[in-house]
């Protein structure tokens, strides 16, 4: 498609050159969601025009996605009901959730220059928590199919989502990538599953194991510097290994460098199947994380309103 992926030292300087550091204060700790203007947010709102509302969020399934549930009955006399308790990690590949800005690191450093070291304690996190996306996040949301372009139905190894493919997505489906937008980013992974590919797994300790998995390709973060994409959605993640030096996150330091909003492990099946039959690939976009003081992100709900 004609593009040609960077060299290690284009990656090396992707720092100086896409970093978002200052660009709203110093003491910016909103990233990239600083793009939702009230504007931007009332001209989304408008997008919401029959009604219908599309789930983005798979579903939390007993072991080992929930790492304990235990469901209990409850009687109070001749009165009974049922209550239920539940513990999970939701960072990973298997929860849907939303990264707060203090999940990952980039030279020892967090967004908007603040240490790692000195930001996070067993008590939460003191910069670029959770809170700061307390409100919500309302904006309009755009659907880029890229697996529908794919021969195999999904992306495969060695073969990422490129920005060529994220602009070929854009074209089949009509819309232009706009400022404030929150990108759905299909990478078939329902599909890639389904074909053999490697699903994610646990360690013996319940915590997400590093797997070799396709994804978006690192160079993708010029792609979204570019755009001013406010959030990105997706089902597959990074591209891993990210292929460059020791780095062991590709895209995900969008989260550091340009202060970016992602939304993990979305399922955007029944998306695909709304805007073929809404004739429209662009809707309200809405999630609500749960207000986890100090957090380091949130399982999530995110939907599509049209």
């Amino acid at each position: 498609m004609g593009w040609t992926p960077p060299s290690e030292a284009d990656v090396n300087r992707y720092f100086e050159r896409l970093n978002n550091w200052g660009r709203w204060g110093k003491d910016d700790q909103k990233g990239t969601l600083n793009l939702i203007t009230p504007a931007k947010r009332a001209a989304a709102v408008a997008l919401a025009r029959t009604g219908r509302v599309v789930s983005l969020a798979r579903d939390l399934s007993p072991m080992p996605a929930l790492d304990y549930h235990m469901l209990l009955p409850l009687v109070r006399g001749d009165k009974r009901a049922a209550i239920d308790y539940f513990g999970l990690i939701y960072h990973g590949l298997m929860v849907t959730h939303v990264d707060a800005l203090c999940h990952v690191e980039y030279d020892g450093k967090l967004y908007n220059g603040h240490t790692f070291d000195e930001s996070l304690g067993s008590d939460g996190a003191t910069w670029g928590a959770l809170d700061q996306y307390f409100d919500g996040i309302v904006t309009r949301g755009v659907l880029l199919d890229v697996a529908g372009l794919r021969s195999e139905g999904h992306v495969v190894p060695g073969k990422p989502v490129t920005p060529p493919d994220l602009d070929a997505a854009a074209e089949r489906a009509g819309v232009r990538v706009e400022p404030g937008d929150v990108i759905v980013v299909r990478s078939g992974r329902e599909s890639y599953e389904r074909s053999g590919g490697a699903a994610p797994a646990l360690t013996a300790r319940g915590v997400p194991a590093p797997a070799d998995r396709p994804g978006l390709h690192i160079g993708c973060l010029e792609w979204l510097r570019e755009k001013d994409v406010a959030a990105i959605a997706w089902d597959m993640l990074d591209e891993r290994p990210v292929g460059y030096g020791n780095l062991g996150f590709g895209v995900h330091l969008g989260i550091p460098i340009l202060g970016l909003c992602l939304f993990d492990n979305t399922y955007p099946e029944r998306l695909v199947a709304a805007c073929r039959e809404e004739k429209r690939s662009e809707f309200l976009f809405t999630a609500l994380p749960l207000r986890i003081t100090g957090a380091t992100g949130s399982p999530v709900n995110p939907v599509a309103i049209f």
